[in-house]
């Protein structure tokens, strides 16, 4: 689908709704950097706040209880994916490209929510005996898989639009 064309003349395909939804993708998984994706609050021992790029604990002078490394595989997933699918936005000339990208995005988006909601939030559970409490960033990677899907299913319906016009010439 077609929301604009630059040059009347021409008729260059500059901006598809796919476009938009990987521009949203893009958004929301910027905002897991600007957002904590969990806290972990209460009770008398470490008050941790989950960032996707470090764990902060909130008592002065204390440190938490995991290792500095355990933020990496996340942090890795939501960067990889970033820049991932913002590549992908200007691969709209190469639409089987871009829909091998998309394919791979929503993969690693699958593995992130469930690296983060199955292993880290019952690890930090664990580590600091107090349940969590999910913020706002820990919901953008949902919003992300659901404007993924939404893109490769415009995607698939461009492409499968192609072919029927190549099938008519």
């Amino acid at each position: 689908m077609i929301i604009f064309a630059a040059d009347h003349k021409n008729k260059k395909m500059i901006q598809r709704i796919q476009s938009v939804y990987l521009f949203l993708v893009v958004v929301s998984l910027g905002a897991m950097f600007y957002f904590p994706l969990a806290s972990f609050i209460g009770g008398d021992k470490d008050q941790l706040i989950l960032y996707i790029y470090q764990l902060v604990s909130e008592v002065p002078d204390s440190s938490p209880a995991v290792p500095a490394w355990f933020i990496y595989p996340n942090l890795v997933l939501a960067s990889l994916s970033f820049l991932l699918t913002l590549t992908s936005i200007f691969l709209f000339k190469n639409r089987k490209l871009q829909l091998t990208m998309v394919r791979f995005v929503i993969i690693l988006i699958l593995v992130l929510i469930a690296a983060f909601f199955f292993y880290y939030a019952v690890e930090l559970e664990a580590a600091s005996g107090i349940a969590a409490h999910y913020e706002i960033g820990a919901y953008m990677p949902l919003i992300a898989f659901v404007f993924l899907i939404l893109a490769y299913r415009g995607i698939m319906a461009d492409e499968k639009l192609i072919r029927s016009s190549e099938r008519l010439r």
